[in-house]
């Protein structure tokens, strides 16, 4: 389970009397994430999520925040942080930053399919548009400068094949990117998988953990979604289904330019490489933790999708027609 920082009954009943939510019931950790602490809470007015930031300092956690309450303003439902009683929404626990949000009804996917992929093409095509006018240009903390210093300190720990493929690919997208300065941008997830979503049933009903939104290339973005919705995670592959359904829902929502078609191919690898980067990052790091090691994700998934793309990446366009 990744409950990092542990939380007594006594330590929760001091948190809940601080906020307008009655009187605690129960409270339970939630297994899935690698990032961050959360709990389930459940109290006499509803039930809430309550998120431990592991990684950020307080004064980073606010950019996180703001980027949700812009989306809830337009109307998705992201989880928002709550307000206390003293008017703040972030908190110190056990010396980390502190938040509660709305637990959404639904659940997470066990997989995706061509409906859920559909659903979310559109829906991120919104969520981009949106992000246009936030006001406030983060840059991801996982990023190209961060890419380039983990792969220099990973490279010698991996297999040759490995270190080459991870090294070649980052130069072939310095090369693409230092001749298309003016891609399109905007504020971006970054890093919406499909467990990052809650679905009642085919039907899309929430996108939570927003940790990683940053002021980004959009196809960037849409490439994680992308590579993570619609891939076979044992070879690879892109399930064409499922693409198509995905890429043109979301091309019926939002035009693109030519230098985002000629970007697609460079963004689909980078994506798959920036994943495949933080599971190899975490996993070196955990490696002689075994309790850690066992809530790592498994870094060969997304090189085996990196490797597929190299072998081939579909045109955008073709999946509108």
């Amino acid at each position: 389970m990744a409950v990092y920082t542990s939380l007594s009954d006594s330590d929760m009943r001091a948190l809940v009397a601080d906020y307008y939510l009655g009187e605690l019931v129960a409270f339970q950790g939630i297994s899935g994430g690698v990032e961050n602490t959360n709990y389930f809470l459940n109290t006499t007015t509803g039930k809430y999520v309550v998120t431990l930031f592991e990684e950020f300092q307080p004064e980073e956690v606010p950019y996180f925040l703001d980027v949700v309450a812009h989306l809830k303003h337009k109307g998705f439902n992201v989880p928002a942080a709550l307000i206390d009683i003293h008017g703040e929404r972030l908190r110190i626990v056990k010396d980390r930053p502190t938040i509660i949000v709305d637990c959404f009804p639904g659940s997470g996917l066990d997989s995706t399919n061509v409906e859920t992929c559909r659903q979310m093409g559109g829906v991120l095509a919104k969520l981009h548009t949106a992000g246009e006018d936030f006001a406030t240009h983060r840059e991801s903390h996982r990023g190209m400068a961060w890419w380039h210093k983990t792969s220099d300190a990973i490279a010698s720990q991996l297999e040759p094949e490995q270190a080459q493929l991870l090294l070649s690919q980052i130069a072939e997208f310095d090369a693409f990117i230092a001749e298309q300065p003016d891609l399109p941008k905007t504020t971006i997830h970054g890093d919406l998988f499909y467990n990052n979503t809650l679905f009642e049933g085919n039907q899309l009903s929430a996108i939570i953990d927003f940790y990683n939104a940053c002021h980004s290339w959009v196809m960037y973005d849409l490439a994680i979604v992308v590579n993570d919705w619609c891939s076979d995670i044992t070879t690879g592959e892109l399930d064409k289904a499922k693409y198509k359904a995905l890429i043109k829902a979301y091309l019926h929502e939002r035009e693109v330019s030519p230098e985002e078609v000629l970007a697609w191919p460079y963004m689909l690898k980078i994506a798959a490489l920036r994943f495949w980067l933080s599971r190899l990052e975490a996993w070196h790091g955990a490696k002689h933790d075994p309790e850690r090691l066992a809530q790592q994700h498994d870094p060969l998934e997304f090189q085996r999708i990196l490797e597929a793309r190299v072998r081939y990446t579909p045109s955008l366009m073709e999946s509108s027609l």
